[in-house]
Order: structure tokens, then C-alpha cells, then sequence
């Protein structure tokens, strides 16, 4: 069967071998036949294999440079279609502050264009900088930045999308005030390829702050730091991140002393600006958090330039290769019961656990090295994890797998229960994806 999929795919575009033992396990699926790999060099030859899979019901998972994908899916794809290939900046207008560029371009290149230019696309989802363009506004994620800046679809004008049944989309454009298709645009992103395969991406960038400041605030547990945390997320002070972290990582640059010691908690406020108004910032934040610093037996140490983009760099690689990766959410202010409900969640698990609270608004993070292989301990995992997503959703709040075992994400899915919203979801894929090949057990929206 595979020899046959892969004589028609071969007619379309040069079939590729999968990388070796650094391609992530759950990039080859549980079927007894391994998928293959493609690369299109161009959106007619995208569109020319989903057309063909789409008619012989072959399963694909859209990629990027295949690095471990931070959610569910299909777990036997027959394609895994990379978009690696795709990787060109069509159009650049420094000027209006806007850009065009394939899927397939890496993060890292996209910055280091546009950081020439004085500018920038600020977004930090976890595991960003060994990703791609396409593979941001696909899944839709959100790194600390979200509390000034927004989420991806905040940023996204317009997009190529070819559909599971191979037609070419083209939605909004590349001018701010454009809103053409604006909604399909929006929804698209964080779909998980759940509507088709991006091959372009046009966004706005901002300019580059003139100054980088981090406060951070030490103490040994975040409980200790919940209150100040709490009254800076809401203060008037313009932060760009709020974030409680446990255990902070990386360890503090340049030697900077921990006072609150063996690891801990640590409370990061980021402020990008100008200098002058960094340099009034950070009076006012070290007035402000001294006292309360001093009450948790904690520290503070103001990282300024380099040293503070250090420590958010490492933030983007938050969570990347853990086990198991929750996303909890409620209102902000109900954090502390976040907090709680993931203590005893951790509990069930002889594993080190790290948590990543964004205070704005009221996401709690939490990431395991490792859980349960089997028997009674996954039992286990798997009823708390229904038990505590049906508390959270029935308190308006949510509970979503971001990464996890496929055994374990067949037991409890990624997101929750079906809503009022499913019927118009189901339709909306049945539109794009008629054949049903793209991110099977995949909700659309799953993650925001």
C-alpha cells in the first residue's frame, strides 16, 4: 500500500526519507506502516497533495522543520507534509511597518530581517525560536509578551491557506486596514491545520524598544509572590510581561545572587520602552516591590539589556521536551486556586514539575518531566485530569493538553467537552477538510 502512495505521491513532488532517531516518536504515528515525508517547493504542489490525498483519504500532518509538535492529533498520519521548502519573504514594507513571508520561513530568520530594519514581531510562544512562521499562527500560542502585545491573531492581516481538498485560499492582505475575510483570518489562527495547510503570512511589526528591563523577585514558592504578582498585573504600570515562574529558568545571568535559595520562585516584570521611561520604571517597581520582598524572605535584582533578554529567551524554551504539559485557565483572579489545583495534581507524579503562571490573564502552565507509563499511576493521571478539567470548565475556566503521551491523549483528548459552538465547527471543517484529512482529534481552537 505504501509502495503505491508513494509511486503517486512521487508524480507530484520528490517523496523524502524520514530523519533518523532525532525525528520525536510522535512525529511517526502508532501505525504498523510509517508515513511518509514531503517538502513542496511551491503552494500548487501543496495544493497538488492534498488535492490527491483527499481523494484516497490519506491522512496528513502539516509540519514545519518537524521539531515535537506541542499538542494532539492524528497518531497515524500517511503524509507528513513539511513546509520547510517554503521559506522566502515575499514582501517587505519597513515603511508601513507590514510584511509578507512563506509558512516555512524559521522565526529566527524573520526576526533578524526585520531587527535590521528596527523592528520586530513581538511574539513568544514556547518553543518559538526553532520554529517557523506558519507554525506560530497554526497553533496560535502565546508566550509572557501577551500581556502588552496581544496574541498571534492580533497581529495577522491576512494568509494563504490551501484547504484539505487542495483549493487555494487567500484571506485579508498585507495593509493594516484592510479586513477583507478578516474573521476566516482569525479563526485560522490556532486551528492546528485543522482548516488546511498556511503557505504565507502577512502581520504588522512594531518597532524595536529602545530598552529591555526585567525586575525580578525571588522568594521559594510562588504562593509567596501571588499577591505582589497579583497587584503588579493589575497596577498601572505599562509591564510587558508579568510572569510567576518555578523553578526560574535559566538560573540568573551574570552571576547575580539568589538570596532565596535553592532555586525557588521568582516573580519576572519586563518593561520595554524607552530608556527614560525604563529608567523611571524601574524606581517606581523597586519601590513598590521592596517591602513586599522583604515580607517573603525574597530578592530583587534589576537586569537590564542582554542580561533581561537572556532570561526571556530561556522562557521561550519553556516546557519543550516535558511529558506532560497542561494549560489551566480561569479568571485572573483565580489563580491562587490554579496553583492549588496543580499542586495536587503534581502530587500523583515522582516527577520534577514546572510551573508558568502569565498573571495578565489567568493561564497557569504546567509541565511535567514524566508520568505513569501504565497501570494503576496513568489510571491515576487519567481521572485527575478529567476530574480537574470538568472543575475548571465548570467554573468557566479550561484545561488543555498541550503535550502528552498518545496513549494518554487518547484517553482524555486535548480540550474539553463539545459546546454550544460545535455544530458551526463541524461545519466549518467539513467546508475546508471534507475528506476529514487533516488533524484528526484535533479541535479547532483548541489552544489560544
Amino acid at each position: 500500500m505504501k509502495g503505491s502512495q508513494t509511486r503517486e505521491l512521487e508524480a507530484i513532488v520528490r517523496v523524502e526519507d524520514l530523519p533518523p532517531v532525532s525525528l520525536p516518536r510522535s512525529w511517526l504515528g502508532e501505525g504498523s506502516i510509517p508515513p511518509v515525508l514531503v517538502a513542496p517547493e511551491s503552494e500548487s504542489q501543496v495544493a497538488a497533495v492534498l488535492e490527491r490525498a483527499s481523494q484516497e483519504g490519506w491522512r496528513v500532518r502539516p509540519a514545519g522543520h518537524l521539531r515535537a509538535p506541542l499538542g494532539g492529533g492524528e497518531s497515524s498520519p500517511s503524509i507528513i507534509l513539511s513546509t520547510r521548502n517554503l521559506r522566502k519573504m515575499v514582501g517587505y514594507e519597513p515603511a508601513d511597518l507590514t510584511f509578507t513571508a512563506q509558512a516555512g520561513m524559521q522565526w529566527t530568520g524573520l526576526q533578524e530581517t526585520t531587527r535590521e530594519r528596527g523592528q520586530w514581531l513581538p511574539l513568544d510562544p514556547p518553543g518559538v525560536r526553532g520554529g517557523t512562521l506558519g507554525g506560530v499562527v497554526a497553533t496560535g500560542l502565546s508566550g509572557p509578551l501577551r500581556q502588552a502585545y496581544g496574541a498571534p491573531r492580533d497581529h495577522i492581516l491576512g494568509l494563504t491557506l490551501i484547504s484539505g481538498d487542495g483549493r487555494v485560499l487567500k484571506w485579508g492582505g498585507r495593509v493594516v486596514k484592510n479586513v477583507a475575510g478578516f474573521d476566516i483570518t482569525r479563526l485560522t489562527v490556532g486551528s492546528w491545520g485543522a482548516l488546511g495547510v498556511v503557505t504565507a503570512v502577512s502581520a504588522r511589526l512594531f518597532p524595536l524598544p529602545e530598552a529591555d528591563l526585567t525586575v525580578l523577585v525571588r522568594a521559594p514558592t510562588l504562593e509567596d509572590l501571588l499577591p505582589l504578582a497579583s497587584s503588579m498585573a493589575l497596577s498601572n504600570l505599562p509591564f510587558s510581561a508579568v510572569e510567576l515562574l518555578e523553578p526560574l529558568h535559566p538560573p540568573l545571568p551574570g552571576g547575580a545572587p539568589d538570596t532565596a535559595g535553592t532555586g525557588g520562585a521568582a516573580l519576572v516584570l519586563r518593561f520595554l520602552a524607552s530608556e527614560a521611561q525604563a529608567r523611571e520604571v524601574e524606581d517606581r517597581i523597586r519601590k513598590e516591590v521592596a517591602s513586599e520582598a522583604s515580607n517573603t524572605g525574597g530578592s530583587i535584582a534589576t537586569l537590564w539589556g542582554e542580561e533581561s533578554a537572556d532570561v526571556h529567551r530561556g522562557l521561550e524554551e519553556w516546557g519543550l521536551g516535558s511529558e506532560l504539559v497542561l494549560r489551566l485557565s480561569l479568571l485572573p483572579s483565580g489563580m491562587k486556586t490554579l496553583l492549588e489545583e496543580a499542586r495536587s495534581f503534581a502530587e500523583i507524579c515522582s516527577a520534577h514539575t514546572s510551573l508558568a503562571a502569565h498573571m495578565g490573564w489567568g493561564v497557569l502552565r504546567v509541565a511535567l518531566s514524566s508520568i505513569p507509563a501504565g497501570g494503576d499511576g496513568f489510571a491515576e493521571v487519567v481521572r485527575r485530569i478529567v476530574s480537574l478539567r470538568a472543575r475548571l470548565e465548570a467554573a468557566g475556566g479550561s484545561l488543555v493538553v498541550s503535550a502528552a503521551p498518545e496513549a494518554l491523549f487518547r484517553e482524555v483528548g486535548c480540550s474539553g467537552t463539545e459546546n454550544a459552538v460545535s455544530e458551526l465547527v463541524r461545519g466549518l471543517r467539513a467546508e475546508f477538510d471534507p475528506a476529514g484529512i487533516l488533524s484528526a482529534g484535533r479541535p479547532l481552537g483548541g489552544l489560544k
